[in-house]
């Protein structure tokens, strides 16, 4: 492969290089932190020992999937007394030593808000929501698992639209992710107390709308 080294930073300059044990494209490696941060590899790439790698397009249900959780938990904690949303591509470092990730979507409770800066959240995030591709399907379930269960996050939603699968994990005392089990098909949040979420509506080929969405929060929070 053509490489081409600059101030010790090895680029791809055809951005080909593909790991032969995760499959992810590398686009440059020997990467300082801070210059990752920079954004000079692009917006959508995640920073991994050193190695900066390229995350792949999401496809329409992705895209829509995720839009539709930003709306409900934006409009949910602007009713529940704050705090913030944030999407991919907004860098989480959830511990110095682990790597810089950018999640789906990532929510940040009051008590929690001093981890955000201007380009990263630098700690871990309340509640972190990924929604799998097949790219990141074993990415999202292994590496990242075990680095937000170690980092501190305080609950994880893995959502396959492909299988239609959904699981939800809260890090208890002793800091491992337990399962946390729908009831009737639906899901309630430990970070986010009122929250209730139907699973089967995940999966619909027509997701609620933006008012139908803040219908069913107002709804939530109604409810005893």
């Amino acid at each position: 492969m053509a490489a081409e080294e600059q101030v010790g930073t090895v680029i791809a300059t055809d951005y080909d290089e593909i790991d032969g044990l995760s499959g992810e494209r590398i686009l440059a490696r020997n990467v300082p932190y801070e210059e990752y941060l920079t954004g000079k590899y692009g917006r959508h790439t995640e920073w991994v020992n050193e190695v900066v790698i390229a995350m792949s397009p999401v496809n329409e249900v992705h895209d829509g999937l995720t839009l539709f959780l930003i709306v409900l938990l934006d409009y949910y904690i602007h009713l529940t007394g704050g705090g913030r949303v944030l999407h991919e591509p907004m860098v989480m470092k959830a511990a110095p030593h682990l790597p810089g990730r950018q999640p789906d979507i990532q929510v940040l409770v009051p008590d929690r808000m001093q981890y955000l800066q201007a380009t990263q959240v630098v700690g871990p995030a309340s509640l972190v929501v990924e929604v799998v591709s097949p790219e990141s399907l074993h990415r999202d379930r292994g590496a990242k698992f075990r680095e937000y269960e170690e980092g501190g996050v305080q609950e994880y939603w893995i959502l396959d639209p492909e299988r239609k699968e959904a699981l939800f994990y809260v890090l208890s005392e002793d800091r491992l992710f337990y399962s946390r089990l729908p009831e009737n098909g639906v899901s309630t949040s430990y970070v986010l107390p009122k929250l209730k979420l139907k699973v089967d509506l995940l999966w619909q080929e027509k997701l609620p709308t933006t008012p139908e969405v803040v219908e069913m929060v107002k709804q939530m929070l109604v409810e005893e």
